[in-house]
């Protein structure tokens, strides 16, 4: 018997427009929703640090600057109880409230950092200096202020086409160490950190200092940045790279290396937020938010 074909098809959809609409908001939300996850954990942990030295009295004094976390086989971060004040001094929870308190407070606070994972990575991981492997493990070394400085409140909507606002130039960093001018839009921050725009001489002294910094502490602790030149039917053009170098052997090694297109005015914004560039005030202190003179 002959098959008759369906008179109406055997289900509906939306159009293809609705569709890629739905979509293409649906992983910009998981997007956020990720960061915004991975900033509130990194949040938490830094109080529940302080929690514990302070037994829980919000303000009552207390001295930690760096908090160690390691990385467990699922890729998520647990704390050992070992951190450092802010004059440098390792001390480790059991020392401080001693055993019974210390050993509950870290399983407390391993349900918070199970969260700092591959996942919300670009959240946690440009807060944190890359320490010895502890047991064969990565190890990182948590700034406490820089996590808790970050914003809880969800991402701001972006501002609306046509009413940009305009750039000021100021000088930025973003390791205490190395300062350099830039272009950077006051209303385009996350959790006060900025998005510089340098020029071209400036991206080569950022290039040269990484690479730097890279022979002498190692290419997996830190991100390099690599300028290029070179002709095509004798027109010169330039290349700017990111390589970031403790992507190349996991999953996410296609995106180790990204190329840096210029803006119409041939400025290049190394390391985005990612890097947690801040500003810098007249007197070199760091502005967290942002607030340009009047």
């Amino acid at each position: 018997m002959a098959t008759q074909p369906s008179p109406r098809p055997a289900y509906q959809l939306p159009s293809s427009q609705a569709l890629g609409a739905a979509v293409t908001k649906a992983l910009d939300d998981a997007r956020q929703a990720t960061e915004q996850l991975g900033r509130v954990m990194a949040v938490v942990t830094a109080a529940a640090v302080r929690d514990v030295l302070t037994g829980h009295q919000p303000s009552a004094l207390f001295d930690a600057a760096r908090l160690e976390l390691v990385e467990g086989e699922d890729g998520s971060l647990f704390p050992t109880g070992r951190y450092w004040t802010q004059a440098g001094e390792e001390r480790t929870f059991t020392e401080t409230v001693g055993q019974t308190e210390a050993g509950n407070a870290v399983h407390d606070m391993s349900g918070w950092t199970a969260y700092l994972d591959d996942a919300t990575r670009h959240a946690w991981y440009p807060l944190c200096e890359e320490l010895p492997d502890r047991d064969g493990r990565p190890a990182y070394a948590l700034d406490l202020a820089r996590a808790a400085a970050l914003t809880i409140d969800e991402p701001a909507p972006a501002e609306p086409a046509g009413e940009k606002s305009t750039m000021v130039e100021v000088m930025v960093c973003a390791n205490d160490r190395d300062r350099y001018p830039a272009l950077v839009d006051p209303a385009d921050q996350r959790d006060g950190y900025v998005r510089p725009w340098f020029d071209l001489a400036t991206v080569r002294r950022i290039a040269a200092d990484t690479q730097r910094d890279a022979r002498q502490h190692g290419h997996g602790s830190i991100d390099t940045v690599h300028v290029l030149s070179g002709r095509v039917n004798r027109t010169r053009h330039t290349v700017v790279l990111v390589v970031c170098w403790m992507w190349l052997g996991g999953d996410r090694r296609e995106q180790a290396v990204e190329v840096l297109p210029p803006s119409a005015d041939g400025r290049y914004a190394v390391g985005g937020f990612d890097w947690c560039w801040y500003a810098l005030d007249g007197d070199l202190n760091p502005q967290i938010p942002f607030r340009p003179a009047p």
